[in-house]
């Protein structure tokens, strides 16, 4: 089975809408599960490449060796105004040897110990010091999760849901997502098929989808265009299945208000 385009799109969103509309542009925060985690898209590290600069650096040498071309709009030539920061947007594949997976904590410095308390925004480029990151290092991906994690995470809903990996889903892809403002892009079909829908396996999208849920709604999934970390929510017992996944790096924080101060909580690690 594979998935297939709904006909009434607008009908099947209608219980996300939000107030100011944020959420069809760039993703679906919805509440209401009995807890939640956050799973940490997957970086990697190559310590073959450490110091060769970062990938502002090597994209400088490149420009300067005609390997690559400069990018002007207009009168604008964007390099000259614009930092490449390495980080990458969409879907990434595991990279081969030599390249290693390195989580979050380890990177961040965290330890054992809860995620620092001073992070006032979800998990993104802001939790980490570089401008450029370093050209050692392929960073986590912003609005998609990543291969490795993609897979993990359909696995570990399958074994909690009402008909394995045949649940049937519902698939929706925010405007940028999609690069489409004018219609809502929504799917439905098995939980199985959901990466289906990914370019790099043969879709039509350059990530994996903003939210998906089954059609009991019991769970909820968003990864949001602007973060580097999705969003799963449900019952407490799927969520901790999540946590103790030796697949996934996951990080309990939770989402506030712009008018309450920020908090964090405990994250989880593979071994």
């Amino acid at each position: 089975m594979s998935m297939r385009r709904v006909v009434d799109p607008a009908g099947e969103v209608r219980w996300l809408a939000d107030r100011d509309g944020i959420g069809a542009v760039t993703g679906y925060d919805q509440q209401g599960w009995h807890a939640s985690t956050w799973v940490l898209h997957a970086m990697y590290h190559n310590s073959g490449l450490d110091g060769l600069g970062s990938h502002h650096d090597h994209y400088r040498r490149r420009l300067a060796s005609g390997e690559a071309s400069p990018a002007i709009i207009g009168q604008v030539n964007l390099d000259e105004v614009s930092t490449v920061t390495g980080m990458p947007l969409g879907f990434t594949v595991r990279p081969g040897a030599p390249w290693r997976r390195l989580l979050w904590r380890d990177h961040l410095g965290w330890g054992d110990g809860p995620c620092p308390p001073d992070q006032a925004f979800p998990p993104s480029y802001r939790w980490f010091p570089h401008r450029s990151w370093p050209l050692s290092f392929e960073p986590p991906a912003e609005g998609s999760l990543d291969e490795a994690s993609l897979e993990a995470l359909v696995a570990v809903l399958a074994e909690h849901s009402s008909r394995g990996r045949d649940t049937r889903c519902v698939v929706f892809y925010c405007a940028l997502a999609a690069g489409d403002f004018d219609t809502p892009h929504v799917w439905e079909g098995p939980l199985a098929a959901v990466g289906d829908l990914i370019e790099n396996r043969g879709g039509t999208y350059p990530s994996s989808p903003t939210n998906f849920w089954p059609r009991d709604r019991s769970w909820f999934v968003w990864t949001d265009w602007d973060l580097s970390a999705t969003k799963v929510s449900g019952t407490g017992t799927l969520i901790e299945a999540i946590k103790s996944s030796n697949r996934l790096e996951t990080i309990d924080w939770p989402l506030t208000r712009r008018d309450q101060d920020p908090a964090a909580g405990s994250a989880s690690r593979p071994p």
